[in-house]
């Protein structure tokens, strides 16, 4: 009576062995083969590539980068979170830094050094091609969809990093080579006094509530708004802030419908906001792409932008080349301690380059040696990215 159960169960285990002897198989052959795998899938993350053993005989071992940078590729990998570059795998020094998706060129496989799997990499930069190592779970095969890569000024130029290190929190910068898709930074979600620089974003919520309310500005609206941006008047600033916009609420508002954070603004003294470098980026970065106001708007902003007085044009106007359109906003402020704030921030257009840079000072006692600061910024950026 129980014979045909117990032959059934005798199959069973039987089976259940082969499938567990054919999964071990399996596994064994894959291991084998994900070095070729992954090669040959641009999609994978490299970080997903993993020694079947740190002493395994066939591993590739890392070679100097010397031996490298004449090899170089047409594979692209990316960043996947914020890390260091460096002169060499494990003791190397540190020698630029990356945050997302920053694109590198692979320049061969990766390799181990003491356990860990480690790229060999080359980026570009407006001075040259510059090489260096990256650890390889920082990066992947996969391409960022729609998204602009992430660094530190010192990718940039490390001289620039070298200038701006000794000022410490005096300084913020934030720089969107638009052209390339490449944002470059140095602590650019510090907040600062925005001073006059507050007016683009009272100029931006008032043109945003008026195409809500259907009209466009009056004669004397449009008066104030160029008086206000143009000549940096603060009367014209005072009536938009507090009479036209309902002051820190609806800018506080606008901004939050943008997805914009990193602006807070002072209910009781608008030059008094705070803001930060980035912010002032996002928001200018969103004017020029389009994706702010109306189009007959848009050209409004940035037409009393490209406008502004010439005492209002220091850093990022008057250092930018002839023949290049800025639009841009400056402003200073002395704070609560008697401390100088200076900013100046713009959208800076060649004819085959288009860039965003704002530039944030505070703290020193001098208003004279913060615009030599944003000067030197400015200037050392336009002779990158737009050499006469």
């Amino acid at each position: 009576m129980h014979a045909p159960l117990h032959k059934a169960l005798f199959w069973y285990i039987n089976l259940l062995i082969f499938a567990v002897l054919l999964h071990i198989f399996t596994l064994d052959t894959l291991a084998a083969a994900l070095p070729t795998i992954h090669r040959r899938a641009p999609g994978a993350p490299i970080a997903a590539l993993r020694p079947r053993s740190v002493g395994q005989q066939n591993k590739q071992e890392c070679i100097p980068l010397s031996s490298l940078i004449t090899q170089i590729g047409e594979q692209t990998i990316w960043s996947r979170q914020a890390t260091a570059l460096f002169t060499a795998p494990i003791h190397g020094t540190a020698i630029a830094h990356i945050g997302l998706y920053f694109p590198l060129t692979l320049l061969q496989d990766p390799c181990w050094a003491e356990g860990t799997l480690w790229s060999a990499v080359a980026w570009s930069t407006p001075t040259g091609l510059k090489s260096g190592w990256i650890p390889a779970a920082a990066t992947t095969f996969l391409r960022p969809e729609q998204a602009a890569g992430w660094a530190s000024l010192d990718v940039l130029d490390p001289d620039l990093l070298t200038f701006l290190a000794p000022l410490g929190s005096h300084v913020g910068v934030s720089l969107f080579d638009v052209t390339d898709q490449r944002h470059y930074t140095y602590q650019e979600q510090q907040q600062f006094l925005a001073a006059s620089s507050i007016k683009v974003p009272i100029m931006l919520t008032f043109l945003d509530m008026l195409e809500h309310q259907g009209r466009e500005p009056s004669d004397d609206e449009l008066a104030l708004l160029t008086s206000m941006i143009e000549n940096s008047d603060n009367d014209a600033a005072s009536t938009l802030y507090y009479d036209e916009t309902n002051g820190a609420d609806s800018i506080t508002r606008f901004c939050q419908q943008q997805g914009i954070t990193g602006l807070s603004p002072s209910p009781n003294a608008w030059g008094y906001s705070l803001i930060t470098p980035q912010a002032m980026s996002d928001l200018l970065t969103l004017l020029q792409q389009g994706k702010i106001l109306t189009a007959p708007d848009r050209t409004l902003a940035l037409n009393l932008m490209e406008q502004v007085e010439s005492d209002q044009q220091v850093g990022v106007g008057d250092t930018a080349p002839a023949g290049t359109t800025v639009a841009m906003k400056n402003g200073w402020v002395v704070d609560g301690n008697g401390l100088w704030v200076m900013n100046s921030s713009g959208i800076v257009m060649g004819q085959k380059e288009t860039y965003i840079l704002t530039i944030y000072t505070q703290g020193l006692a001098s208003l004279a040696d913060e615009q030599a600061i944003v000067q030197h910024v400015a200037r050392t950026v336009a002779s990158l990215l737009l050499p006469v």
